[in-house]
C-alpha cells in the first residue's frame, strides 16, 4: 500500500486520511499547520451586504464571535462545496458558488452581477494569503477584508520518522493544500529539496502551486477542481 503525506492541519488531516484509505493509499498524518483564531470586528461583517468566506475555516472561527441567525439575511458566498456546506449545516440555505473555487473565481460570479454593483461586501478569510478577490472587486464594490484566524506552523512529533520515510522514498506522495503547509515543510526539513525528490508533488490551488514553482519544485498533480477528491483521483491514476 502505498503511502501518502498529509500536510494539512489536524483536524482536516483526519478527514482526508479517511478518504486515502477508503482510495487504497496508507495516510501518513504530518500537519505543518495549526489554525489559531485572531480578534475581529464584528460590526463589519454585521453592515455588509454580502460576505463572502474563503474556506470551511473562515466559517467556523466566525461563529464564535456571531451567531447564524446575524448573517441569514445576507447574500452568501463560498469559494468552494466544502465551505458551502459548512454554511447550510448552519443555517444558511442560499449560498452562491462561483465555477472556478479560488478568489478570481469569485471576483468573477460578482462582476455579471450589475444588480449588486454598489454593495457592501466583507471577504472573510485568514490573516495570510492573497486577496485576489477584493483587489478586483474594488471597482465596483465597497470591500472590507476581515480576517477571523491566522496560520501558524506547527511541527509534529512524528518529524523524525517522517524524514526517515523521505529519505529512504517510502513515501509515494506528498499533498500540499496551501502555500503555508508547503513553506512550513520547507522550515521544518532544512534539506526539504532533497526529501522531496522522487516524491509526487500534488497540490490544491493555483496559489499552491506557485509556492511550489518559486522554490523551483514542479508539481506533478494540480487538479482543476481544487477539492481533495480530485487530488486523490489523480493518484490513483497515477499508480
Amino acid at each position: 500500500m502505498k503511502k501518502v503525506l498529509i500536510t494539512r492541519d489536524p483536524v482536516q488531516a483526519k478527514k482526508t486520511a479517511e478518504k486515502l484509505k477508503e482510495a487504497g493509499f496508507e495516510p501518513v498524518l504530518f500537519p505543518t499547520i495549526r489554525f489559531e483564531a485572531v480578534d475581529f470586528p464584528v460590526e463589519k461583517v454585521l453592515s455588509a451586504d454580502i460576505l463572502i468566506f474563503s474556506s470551511q475555516n473562515a466559517v467556523r472561527f466566525l461563529l464564535k464571535k456571531i451567531e447564524p441567525e446575524k448573517i441569514k439575511n445576507k447574500i452568501v458566498i463560498a469559494t468552494g462545496e466544502k465551505t458551502k456546506k459548512s454554511l447550510e449545516k448552519i443555517g444558511i440555505e442560499k449560498v452562491l458558488i462561483p465555477q472556478l473555487y479560488s478568489g478570481e473565481g469569485v471576483a468573477s460570479l460578482l462582476q455579471r452581477k450589475a444588480n449588486l454593483h454598489g454593495k457592501k461586501i466583507a471577504i472573510i478569510r485568514p490573516v495570510e494569503g492573497i486577496d485576489t478577490a477584493a483587489k478586483k472587486l474594488t471597482d465596483y464594490f465597497y470591500v472590507e477584508t476581515v480576517p477571523v484566524y491566522k496560520t501558524v506552523i506547527n511541527i509534529p512529533e512524528n518529524r523524525n520518522e517522517v524524514e526517515k520515510l523521505l529519505e529512504e522514498k517510502k513515501i509515494f506522495a506528498v499533498i500540499f493544500t496551501s502555500p503555508s503547509t508547503f513553506k512550513n515543510f520547507t522550515k521544518i526539513f532544512k534539506n526539504w529539496y532533497k526529501l522531496l525528490k522522487g516524491t509526487k508533488k500534488a497540490v490544491i490551488g493555483s496559489t499552491t502551486a506557485k509556492a511550489l514553482l518559486e522554490e523551483n519544485v514542479h508539481p506533478d498533480i494540480i487538479p482543476e477542481k481544487f477539492t481533495i477528491e480530485e487530488v486523490i483521483k489523480k493518484l490513483r491514476q497515477l499508480t
